[in-house]
């Protein structure tokens, strides 16, 4: 079945894609610089490989972008820490991974993965000739495993979380997904319903194990790194409580703001922390004249971090984060947070703010990873419907300290209960034969 897959898809869909490149690269500066950055990738690549020469087991570990380069770093470490002399690559596939791969020494190089073209694929593998490939979360790329195991190369999936009715589980995806998950040698997946799947898919029960999810292990320990240092702002004086909402779209901003204007009524000196999830110029304009619109006036953070913390024409309601990176330390500020995604398909990270004990609302639309199901059953999370649900959860999470405080403490405990993912996975890819 493989051989017909294969000319299907290099005859029909990776031509495509690179007719259609051209446009993405005028609608999305991502795309752009996406492929500005694969400019003379292959003789980065090259000098990559000679680094690690000789070196043995030569293990090559790929994620698609910033959510999964965060899975992917424990991996990594971990590997490096247990097999010091190993010649270990990191390749990713987004722009928006840049940021977490900068500085990074476990690796011996880091840099992106050519595009799924055959021939680029090809010489990639002849380049740095791995004896393992390690895939975290759920992408697949068809050449990258079709030609890695036909040379022999022993693969293995991280964090693997399908998602509910995924389009690859249905046809004409679903002849190909299947193809590519039997050639795995592992599947380490997040929890009990993504097992199910992969046995739907035709894996082997022997090759598919409950691993967890290693964001919980990064989350817990970059958060109780970060408790001895200030973060990039505090509020003024006797402002609060402290509302964080963090990657945030536009659906998610239209509950938001009504949800802030109507807590403003009980909670006079409430303040708002609001990160869009793309800072971008045009999102920071619209979502100024949003809040504007509901009489809430807005500052940027930038503005704020060299300054005393805003008083001027009477305190901000809303500080709109402007840059990228600090989210998380801004966690630490909350009284109770929003998660943004849930207005819109797939809720953004929950184990942030949960790591300080913030309690965490979330849309409907949440896409129900299981993280956020489990802190649902905890008490953790709250699904709300709207933005009237929405103020009212915080009501009464901010009417009882305890309330709150409760909510958040079973946030953080139900984290730390799906902690040490690092560990299965590794022992989980090392009994199935993938030298890790």
């Amino acid at each position: 079945m493989t051989e017909p897959l294969r000319t299907l898809y290099n005859a029909l869909v990776v031509p495509m894609a690179r007719l259609a490149l051209p446009i993405g690269r005028r609608a999305s500066e991502k795309i752009e610089r996406g492929v500005e950055a694969r400019e003379d990738l292959m003789a980065r690549w090259q000098a990559a490989a000679a680094e690690i020469a000789g070196r043995a087991p030569r293990v090559w570990v790929h994620a698609s972008s910033a959510g999964e380069t965060l899975q992917a770093r424990p991996i990594v470490e971990a590997v490096r820490d247990a097999k010091p002399d190993a010649g270990i690559v990191y390749s990713f596939f987004s722009p928006s991974a840049e940021r977490y791969v900068r500085d990074w020494e476990a690796p011996d190089a880091v840099d992106y993965l050519p595009f799924d073209v055959r021939s680029r694929v090809r010489r990639l593998l002849d380049l740095l000739r791995p004896d393992a490939l390690v895939l975290v979360g759920a992408e697949l790329w068809p050449n990258l495993v079709w030609e890695a195991t036909d040379r022999g190369v022993r693969v293995g999936q991280a964090c693997c979380r399908f998602g509910k009715a995924p389009g690859r589980l249905r046809w004409p995806m679903r002849s190909v997904t299947t193809d590519l998950y039997g050639r795995l040698a592992a599947v380490g997946v997040v929890a009990e319903e993504d097992r199910s799947v992969a046995l739907e898919l035709g894996v082997d029960g022997a090759a598919v194990a409950v691993t967890g999810d290693t964001r919980a292990d990064v989350t817990l320990a970059r958060v109780e790194a970060a408790r001895t240092d200030p973060p990039p702002w505090r509020p003024p004086a006797g402002r609060g409580p402290v509302i964080v909402a963090g990657s945030t779209w536009p659906a998610d901003e239209a509950a938001l703001l009504p949800a802030l204007a109507r807590l403003r009524e009980d909670h006079p000196e409430l303040l708002a922390v609001v990160a869009p999830h793309e800072p971008s110029g045009p999102a920071l304009e619209r979502l100024e004249r949003l809040a504007e619109k509901q009489g809430l006036w807005t500052v940027r953070l930038s503005a704020l971090e060299s300054g005393p913390g805003g008083r001027g024409r009477g305190a901000p309601s809303i500080v709109i984060v402007d840059r990228v990176g600090v989210l998380y330390r801004l966690y630490e500020l909350a009284d109770a947070a929003l998660v943004g995604g849930g207005f819109g398909g797939s809720v953004h990270n929950t184990m942030e703010p949960a790591a300080w004990g913030v309690p965490v609302a979330v849309g409907p639309d949440h896409g129900a990873p299981h993280e956020v199901e489990a802190m649902r059953g905890s008490g953790g999370v709250a699904v709300v419907q709207s933005s009237r649900a929405l103020a009212e959860v915080w009501g009464r999470w901010l009417a009882s300290g305890t309330a709150g405080r409760d909510a958040g403490r079973a946030a953080r405990e139900t984290l730390e209960g799906l902690a040490g993912a690092t560990g299965r996975t590794l022992e989980f890819l090392r009994n199935r034969s993938v030298p890790v």
